[in-house]
């Protein structure tokens, strides 16, 4: 790749600022303005060795931007081939409550479910008192991996009445909630409170969502509840940081 893919900005060695720094700023900035060709796969970026040239640092510097950049989600690094920028990222928009299913249908990514468990359980007392369950009263608890365009993001664990949804698994529980809400149980999903955490990975959640246990990933705890306020689903999901952001939209009062 040329060196005209840059931002015409260089970094100012008089600043006290860290050389790798601003370079990661340089970078960023340049991923930023890339537009996307249709069938467009790979977007290299020069050689370390011609970073090295272009910044006038050396390659210690060039290795350590690029490291903080990979763990960031921005770009890639194969061995003997070199660093590529990485596919645009999945957004979510907390702006609204719709499904994953629609919503990256909506933003042009092929969704994906695999499901990796469904049990009948009692759930654990703070999850009873979320759904504003009885003692005795059992949960469906359905244990599910999100992909987009095939690569996993997700992984989402839901626990759902079976006094609301008592044949629950003889459904197509790889098609989206919402759906069978709708479809089958005339429930209709209204509003939602939700928690968003970060922490790292643990080995089970890097295994499957293909990342190294020091990745960060987000997780988040949320509640829906149907038009008639009584609470459908609580749901706890983990996504992958470097793969997705969260997006919302704020107005002034």
């Amino acid at each position: 790749m040329s060196e005209s893919f840059f931002n015409p900005r260089r970094i100012n060695k008089d600043l006290p600022i860290p050389y790798y720094y601003q370079i990661i700023q340089v970078l960023r900035e340049s991923i930023d303005d890339i537009e996307e060709k249709e069938g467009q796969e790979e977007i290299q970026l020069p050689s370390e060795a011609e970073l090295c040239e272009l910044f006038s640092v050396n390659r210690g510097t060039i290795r350590h931007a690029l490291d903080l950049l990979e763990r960031e989600g921005l770009i890639y690094r194969e061995k003997g081939r070199g660093a590529f920028v990485r596919r645009r990222r999945v957004e979510l928009d907390l702006s609204y409550l719709c499904s994953t299913t629609e919503d990256l249908k909506s933003r042009g990514w092929e969704p994906g479910t695999e499901i990796l468990g469904i049990n009948q359980v009692s759930p654990r007392s703070h999850i009873r008192t979320s759904l504003k369950l009885d003692e005795n009263e059992k949960v469906w608890e359905v244990y599910r991996r999100r992909l987009a365009n095939g690569e996993p993001i997700s992984l989402q664990r839901a626990f759902m009445p079976t006094v609301l949804m008592p044949d629950l698994i003889k459904m197509d529980l790889t098609q989206s909630f919402y759906g069978i809400w709708s479809a089958h149980y005339n429930l209709q999903p209204r509003d939602a409170e939700q928690t968003i955490r970060t922490r790292t990975a643990t080995s089970e959640e890097a295994d499957l969502l293909s990342i190294n246990e020091s990745n960060p990933i987000f997780e988040i705890t949320r509640v829906t509840c149907d038009i008639n306020n009584r609470p459908i689903e609580y749901l706890l999901s983990v996504w992958r940081g470097d793969r997705y952001d969260f997006y919302v939209r704020l107005r002034s009062l």
